[in-house]
Order: structure tokens, then C-alpha cells, then sequence
């Protein structure tokens, strides 16, 4: 096992404290992500001298008992969290240093941005002539994936989602989801799960919801998108590959245009913090 293997909320907590009181820590100002894709895309993107880009390494709870603690000692603590479904519930983030991306999750707010999404279009499914249908497509066929994610965070159901793939109940000829396997794919490998959910049950949690930025999980579109490619180009294209993709074709000049990098840079004007320096 590697060393991250190890690593938790708490070597982060501790390993900011070593550097609070380290004289090279005087003008930092840590940023806590959920994970370490999240690390890659925030470091291009705030570049500034006095940013530091650190992994929770447990996920959004992590990330949230990081904040808290931290707080207590310094200001210069920033969380970036996934809104997940916050924004479908009406639900705000009252904490002032703790942001949230625009939609569901950040890869959300990358694909819902034109300039990487056709930029990704044009590298994989260049012959696609209905780029941003294929989106719409894509999003609607997840929806009721992201019906049954928000089913089990809104009532702790432990459902495992861990490391699931969607190429038994995906078909990326016609992008469309068999909705009755994924259920029972999910149910199979739940075995703590706290209840059994029907479809019914889901299709009456997103009845009425055409949000699908916010209700779909990005990971869960990139997953469905490398489908599409594959069947399309006939190659074995990955999820994670289209996930890099995506990052890299994601400029600053989209995220100026977020209401997060609104957010994050009136807290750093505010606190005379150097969180952006060029663009990238």
C-alpha cells in the first residue's frame, strides 16, 4: 500500500499545524479539496503565491472536519466542496470559507462550460454534429443514476457506488442507461444498505427535475461520455482518460466566468491574499 494509503483528515490537520508555525507559512492560505483530481485542476488554476492546494483524503466529511478544526486557529483555511445536491434542495453553505462549485461537482461545472466540452468533442467525436445535443443526451440518460445518489445521501442509505462502472448497464451506441440493471447493480453490492429503493421510488425523487447539472454526478457523464467514444471509435477509452481531458482543456478564462472563482476572489481581495497569479 502506498503512502496515501495512510493519510486522513487528520495528517492534514497536523501537517498545516507544522506549517502555521513554520516562518515559510506566514502568508499561506490552504485550500482543501475533496480529492486529488480536484488537487490537479486547483493548482493551474489558483496559482498564486500564497495558495496551497491540499487533498482532504476523506472526502467531503474530510474535508469538513479539516475546516472546522483548522478555523478555530487560523482564517487561512479554504474549502472547495462539491455542492452535490445542496443547490436541488435549496440549501446554502452559511461557513464564509467554504465554497461551492457552480453545480453538482466541479467536473459538472467543466462540462456544462462550452469551450472545454467542444474542445473534448473535437478531440474524441469529431464527426458528432450535434455537440451540444449530445450533452443533453448524455445528462438525461444519468438522471436517474443521480435520482438514486440523492435518494441515498438525502437518507444515508449506505448504497455502495464505490468504483462502479456503467459498462453493464450502459449503451454508448445509443447513450441510454438500463435503468432496471443499474438498480439492481447498485442493491446487489450494498449488502448494509439500511432499505431497499425501487425505481419507483426514484423516478418519483427526480419527477419534475430538469436540472441535471446539478442532479448528475460528473464522474457518473464522464463514465457514459468514454462509452460513447468507445463504441464510436471503437477504441477501449476510459473514464479517467476523458476525465483529464476535460481538465486540461478547461482554461482560466472559463473559470473567471464561475460564480466560485467570484467567490474565492472577493475573499482574497478581502484578506489582501494572492490566490490567483496568471492565467493558465
Amino acid at each position: 500500500m502506498s503512502l496515501q494509503g495512510y493519510l486522513n483528515e487528520n495528517s492534514v490537520v497536523n501537517s498545516i499545524r507544522l506549517q502555521l508555525r513554520h516562518p515559510s507559512g506566514a502568508e499561506k492560505v490552504w485550500i482543501i479539496v475533496e480529492g486529488e483530481t480536484d488537487q490537479k485542476l486547483f493548482s493551474k488554476l489558483l496559482n498564486g503565491d500564497h495558495a496551497e492546494i491540499e487533498v482532504s483524503y476523506g472526502g467531503v466529511n474530510g474535508l469538513l472536519k479539516i475546516v472546522s478544526v483548522l478555523l478555530k486557529e487560523t482564517n487561512r483555511i479554504l474549502d472547495i466542496r462539491d455542492a452535490d445536491f445542496l443547490n436541488l434542495e435549496k440549501k446554502i453553505e452559511t461557513n464564509k470559507n467554504i465554497f461551492l462549485t457552480d453545480f453538482h461537482d466541479i467536473e459538472m461545472m467543466i462540462i456544462s462550460c462550452d469551450p472545454p466540452y467542444n474542445s473534448v468533442i473535437s478531440e474524441y467525436l469529431r464527426e458528432e454534429k450535434h455537440q451540444s445535443a449530445l450533452r443533453k443526451k448524455i445528462l438525461k440518460s444519468i438522471a436517474f443514476l443521480g435520482g438514486i445518489r440523492w435518494i441515498n445521501q438525502s437518507e444515508n442509505l449506505e448504497l455502495n457506488f464505490n468504483k462502479i462502472g456503467l459498462g453493464n448497464f450502459y449503451n454508448g451506441q445509443t447513450a441510454s442507461l438500463d435503468e432496471d440493471k443499474c438498480l439492481s447493480e447498485i442493491l446487489r453490492r450494498s449488502p448494509n444498505k439500511k432499505r431497499k429503493v425501487s425505481a419507483q421510488d426514484v423516478k418519483f425523487k427526480i419527477n419534475g427535475i430538469s436540472d441535471y447539472l446539478n442532479l448528475c454526478n460528473g464522474h457518473d457523464f464522464q463514465k457514459a461520455f468514454a462509452l460513447c467514444v468507445s463504441f464510436t471509435s471503437k477504441k477501449g477509452i476510459n473514464d479517467m482518460e476523458i476525465g483529464r481531458a476535460f481538465r486540461l482543456a478547461y482554461r482560466f478564462d472559463d473559470f473567471q466566468k464561475s460564480n466560485l472563482y467570484r467567490h474565492l476572489k472577493n475573499w482574497a481581495d478581502n484578506q489582501s491574499k494572492l490566490l490567483f497569479k496568471h492565467k493558465v
